[in-house]
């Protein structure tokens, strides 16, 4: 059993997809982890897909958003960002990642960056433009249309959550050019 019908208009999630919005990341609901597998967070079946609504459908506008994260149901949506025109992703090994984190032009020009628990990764939100090749092996650009658990969303163990929030880079991403530039710098210091 998945729990009882939850109060969805104080829920976190609810908060949280409508901060991203207003910041215009597009956003989607998604399906819950239990037990090993996503669940319909509505009726708790077993589901295929993370994602509860096409990828074309990620949205900022706050009505929908009431309704999709409003609805009854055994759980809240999980909170699914949507990279596209507003909102790109640059995935960077956690070794790498700690350099940004502590160079002297990250500092005075954050960005945000999300973290998996138990993923070496690091995941740097980024304004579009973004090269679609970086200059080093251990940096990816995620496609468009690939889907971001957002804060406060789990898979099992895995909860998502900011290395650096939003807030921390005053609610702005950094250009994905600047960010490649900044990454370009570090290969060329060997580090």
């Amino acid at each position: 059993m998945l729990g009882n019908v939850r109060d969805v208009e104080q829920s976190e999630e609810l908060r949280k997809a409508l901060e991203y919005a207003e910041m215009g990341w597009p956003v989607l609901p998604g399906a819950v982890w239990h037990d090993g597998h996503f669940v319909d967070p509505a009726n708790g079946e077993p589901t295929e897909s993370a994602m509860l609504r096409p990828i074309d459908t990620a949205t900022t506008d706050p009505d929908l958003i009431h309704e999709w994260w409003s609805s009854d149901g055994l759980q809240v949506p999980a909170v699914l960002g949507v990279t596209g025109p507003k909102l790109s992703a640059v995935t960077v090994y956690e070794t790498l990642a700690e350099v940004i984190l502590g160079h002297k032009w990250f500092a005075t020009r954050p960005t945000p960056m999300l973290g998996l628990a138990q993923m070496p990764l690091a995941y740097f939100l980024v304004r579009p433009p973004v090269p679609v090749v970086m200059v080093r092996d251990d940096v990816r650009v995620l496609p468009e249309g690939t889907t971001l658990p957002l804060p406060p969303t789990a898979v099992g163990q895995a909860a998502a959550s900011w290395l650096v929030s939003p807030e921390e880079a005053g609610n702005v991403l950094l250009l994905g050019d600047e960010f490649a530039d900044m990454v370009a710098g570090l290969a060329q210091e060997g580090r």
